[in-house]
């Protein structure tokens, strides 16, 4: 049985995961405006939002929709718990997955391969809200499919983006895996017999040095290919958006298709993962792929659900057993909400690599009214799992986010605001002195200055890249040191030691800034964002910076830089580690 979806459009169901349009560009009728408590629903006409795409293609449509005052697309990325093998599952190379249960405009729900399905007719549209921005050296995109019955009857667009830098599409028989480059177009094609009546696996990889197109488990076609994945960066608005349902004719020559298409069939479990999975070993006699061990620098583990106890805190368990926690915990993907606020609120653009509104209902914590729509606030002991496992390596970056500390915030000598266990990224608090710390193996590198949060939102942000590393509280730079390094993710075969965590701090890998002991947070936080870019200016930087404030177990003699910028003398503690890190032994300040 099938449930019709029906979806209404207020700020409220931001929140929740839905999608937000501004107003018609016509009054609506009158029987398609509900009140209820005072606020107004518009209820969205189905029928003309394909003719809309199709008149101003996707980004013409969604930035007209943005520039009106409405927002335009936010993710969904539900994890639907247990499913037996062949379903998808979340893991540690996974991008995003989405179980395609959102209440979109148009479509019904149907029963899927794991929950529920979306099912489009023929002229429906489905925007997922993966703006696919990220670069990618290797990658997997897979989803399900189930034709209509009139699927056969035309060229049918399966699923992409309106630049075909990502696009599926099945024409006379044949299936196509499309990924262009710019003025550059590779596909791969092969004769392919969906299943009428079930569902059919679909995917297309690259990075192994093809480019391939599988259906369920075998391969398709595939042919010698040694690019990535670029996004287009035209600086045309949601150019790199993953849609189901539309594709205009741009950007299809090289296939030999020059109309638009749209599609017919039931979509369930898209997900784009940053390896390839399916082995090329042997291209005649393919098998299904291995979804619990996937081939790459070593095994996987499947992210399953665990119910828990509610009377355990999640700090409990993440203070009993660390990141292993989330071995058999359900973790959520990261939102890539975009959303109209006014500035100083962050937004979504091509630097961006991740954006979370933090609006998801977590299982600790509580919405509260944000910078830019809800935020989460956490009290003590309450913890967040962002859903941003960051393994991306990055030569430059800047983290962001929006901090409201609660009244008991500053009762602690130390509190955490955000990061990863490794405190491969890290930003915390103590005694007054705010740190950002940026952890490679065996080495601590942090710069810290005193600061006085305001009661109000606080903007974080810490960056790398252009020569230095870098501290900033609401636009000013607060600290900085000459720092060369990049990003590199801990790869210590932790599960999720690289994961984002709001709230929970272990004890480990803060030797360098001298914090021994585990930590909790207190407050409110909003619009987490990572960008692959130093976002920062100094407009008055000095032609010098101050020297590095770095750890390094490989050294026995240290520099602690303890000073803020104009400070006029730099005095270094002389530190003693033995071999495992720890300190011996304290020496008397000496002067640069």
């Amino acid at each position: 049985m099938s449930k019709s979806m029906v979806k209404w459009l207020s700020v409220s169901l931001v929140a929740m995961g839905s999608f937000f349009w501004g107003c018609s560009e016509s009054d609506p009728a009158p029987d398609k405006i509900i009140s209820n408590d005072d606020s107004v629903f518009l209820k969205n006409d189905a029928k003309n939002m394909w003719a809309r795409i199709d008149e101003l293609g996707i980004a013409g449509y969604f930035d007209s929709l943005s520039q009106n005052g409405g927002a335009v697309v936010d993710v969904s990325a539900k994890i639907n718990g247990r499913c037996p093998s062949p379903a998808l599952a979340m893991d540690e190379n996974t991008r995003y997955l989405d179980e395609l249960e959102s209440l979109f405009d148009e479509g019904e729900q149907v029963e899927g391969v794991c929950g529920y399905g979306l099912k489009l007719q023929d002229g429906q549209v489905a925007p997922l809200g993966v703006n696919l921005i990220d670069s990618m050296k290797a990658g997997t995109v897979e989803f399900w499919f189930r034709p209509n019955a009139d699927f056969y009857e035309a060229p049918r667009t399966l699923i992409g983006n309106d630049g075909a830098r990502v696009h599926f599409f099945y024409k006379n028989g044949e299936l196509y895996f499309q990924k262009n480059h710019h003025n550059q177009h590779y596909y791969v094609k092969g004769s392919a017999k969906l299943k009428d009546d079930d569902w059919n696996l679909i995917a297309g990889q690259w990075g192994d040095g093809y480019m391939s197109v599988w259906l369920n488990g075998k391969i398709v076609a595939h042919m010698e290919h040694d690019k990535g994945y670029a996004p287009a960066t035209r600086g045309i608005p949601f150019e790199n958006l993953v849609v189901i349902g539309y594709k205009s004719d741009c950007c299809m020559e090289g296939p030999g298709q020059y109309s638009a298409m749209t599609t017919s069939g039931s979509f369930d479990q898209f997900r784009i993962s940053n390896i390839p999975r399916y082995k090329m070993t042997d291209v005649a006699d393919t098998t299904f792929p291995d979804t619990t061990k996937i081939d790459k620098v070593g095994d996987t583990v499947i992210v399953d659900t665990m119910p828990l106890p509610l009377d355990v805190s999640l700090w409990s368990l993440l203070a009993a057993q660390g990141t292993r926690y989330f071995e058999k915990a359900t973790v959520p993907v990261a939102s890539a909400a975009v959303q109209k606020c006014a500035a100083p609120a962050l937004v979504m653009d091509d630097s961006t690599l991740y954006l979370d509104e933090l609006e998801t209902v977590y299982r600790e914590g509580e919405l509260v009214n944000g910078v830019c729509g809800k935020a989460l606030s956490l009290k003590v002991g309450e913890v967040a799992p962002t859903g941003i496992n960051l393994i991306d390596a990055m030569p430059a970056g800047t983290v962001e986010f929006w901090f409201r500390p609660n009244d008991d915030f500053f009762d602690a000598p130390a509190r955490t605001l955000l990061g990863n266990d490794g405190a491969r990224v890290h930003f915390f608090y103590k005694d007054g002195v705010l740190y950002f710390q940026k952890n490679h193996h065996n080495e601590h590198y942090f710069v810290k200055a005193t600061v006085e949060l305001q009661k109000d939102w606080n903007l974080i942000a810490g960056q790398w890249g252009d020569g230095s590393m870098s501290l900033w509280l609401n636009g000013q730079q607060v600290a900085v040191m000459e720092h060369n390094e990049g990003y590199e993710a801990a790869n210590r075969d932790i599960p999720y030691e690289n994961l984002f965590v709001i709230g929970y701090k272990s004890a480990c890998c803060m030797e360098g800034p001298g914090q021994d002991a585990p930590m909790m947070t207190s407050g409110a936080y909003d619009q987490l964002r990572i960008s692959k870019v130093a976002r920062y200016v100094e407009k008055d930087r000095p032609s010098e910076l101050v020297p590095q404030d770095s750890v390094t177990f490989d050294t026995a003699f240290v520099g602690i830089v303890d000073t803020l910028l104009d400070a006029d003398t730099v005095l270094y503690p002389l530190v003693v580690y033995d071999s495992a890190g720890r300190p011996i032994s304290f020496g008397p300040p000496f002067e640069d």
